[in-house]
């Protein structure tokens, strides 16, 4: 019997961190003697991981400095260890609907551009330990999204084919990881993107709430199942 999943970004989609992160990022530029951003200006500068979240919270001047780009990542992660569960939290009924889908036997799996360490905190903070299948962050070992290699990977750690799984996520970057790794995208409307940047992206469903996203997701396991037994 063939296996079903779902990998599902973090921020944005299972969790609201955009105020410990914009703590972190604005505590890193004051200690680097630079102008601070605002929460807006933050919202605009994350979905391509740390590196590129510190790189444009910089001043233009220096963006392209690696050096320093890097000397900013190191604080911007000690910032952020400092803080990133102060305000982070859950979606509301985000816990609730994905418990009912592994409930159903659907393996869930989280995939996100923070880095690794971060995101396997965080999620084991704010669920069981054993909730997801499988955690993976950011790390040296695997690209970032959009490239699909960690959202196969991750396929293969579940024993689910990629066209046996979905993608879910709040942003372009998880709408093109999606393609790329060719799974049905399924983009959220609570989080850090409009809908205008998630259909332009090419997004095949959208989302308004968590219980909307579980029926979504239960009806295209079934349809697949249905055509699965054609065959």
């Amino acid at each position: 019997m063939a296996s079903y999943g779902v990998i599902l970004d973090l921020d944005g989609t299972l969790a609201y961190t955009l105020d410990d992160i914009t703590t972190a990022v604005n505590n890193m530029l004051n200690k680097l003697g630079y102008k601070t951003r605002t929460k807006a200006e933050v919202l605009k500068f994350i979905n391509n991981g740390a590196k590129e979240l510190v790189r444009r919270a910089l001043p233009k001047a220096v963006q392209d400095v690696e050096f320093i780009v890097d000397s900013a990542l190191d604080v911007y992660g000690q910032e952020y260890a400092k803080c990133y569960l102060e305000k982070t939290h859950l979606y509301d009924g985000i816990y609730k609907e994905l418990k009912e889908l592994r409930d159903a036997g659907i393996k869930l799996a989280v995939l996100s551009n923070k880095q690794d360490e971060f995101v396997k905190n965080v999620i084991y903070t704010l669920f069981d330990k054993k909730f997801f299948n499988f955690v993976q962050g950011n790390s040296s070992e695997l690209p970032a999204k959009p490239d699909p290699t960690s959202s196969l990977y991750i396929c293969k750690q579940m024993g689910v084919k990629p066209q046996n799984c979905i993608f879910v996520g709040d942003s372009d970057v998880d709408v093109r990881t999606a393609q790329n790794a060719e799974m049905i995208s399924i983009g959220v409307l609570w989080g850090y993107r409009e809908e205008s940047v998630l259909k332009e992206a090419g997004v095949d469903f959208t989302t308004e709430n968590p219980t909307d996203l579980k029926e979504i997701i239960l009806e295209l396991i079934e349809k697949k199942k249905q055509e699965q037994k054609k065959k």
